[in-house]
């Protein structure tokens, strides 16, 4: 029905033809946002890098004004390498208290960054040639 509006969602875009898709691996996580979202009774805008750690960390870099690819790039590399960092400092303190629950989030926080890191950096190769 069109009454949310979700911003902040990874797609390839064309820069010669305006289209853009879904980042593939992307779809599992959003469709199960969607549907946490349940019934909505008004219009209301969310942000999908609320729930969605890679989205987060991609609007962090894109919000400081970089001027190329290349900057942009840099600043990703660093951004996604500094999270896998935090992430891998948390794991080793659940790991000690013996936290299975949270090492579990750890563990598939991770791998959503990692994948997500690998796509982006294909991407981003992609468009420099």
């Amino acid at each position: 029905m069109r009454k949310v509006r979700i911003s902040h969602v990874p797609v390839y875009a064309c820069q010669d033809c305006s289209a853009y898709e879904l980042v593939p691996s992307i779809k599992p996580d959003l469709v199960c946002y969607i549907h946490s979202l349940g019934e909505v009774d008004s219009r209301m805008n969310v942000s999908f890098a609320d729930t969605y750690e890679p989205a987060a960390v991609l609007r962090e870099v894109l919000s400081l004004s970089l001027d190329s690819v290349q900057e942009i790039q840099k600043q990703c590399n660093i951004a996604f390498d500094d999270r896998i960092n935090m992430l891998l400092d948390l794991y080793r303190v659940a790991k000690i208290k013996g936290d299975s629950v949270w090492i579990a989030e750890i563990q598939t926080r991770l791998r959503k960054l990692t994948a997500f890191m690998k796509i982006q950096k294909e991407y981003l190769e992609y468009c420099m040639n």
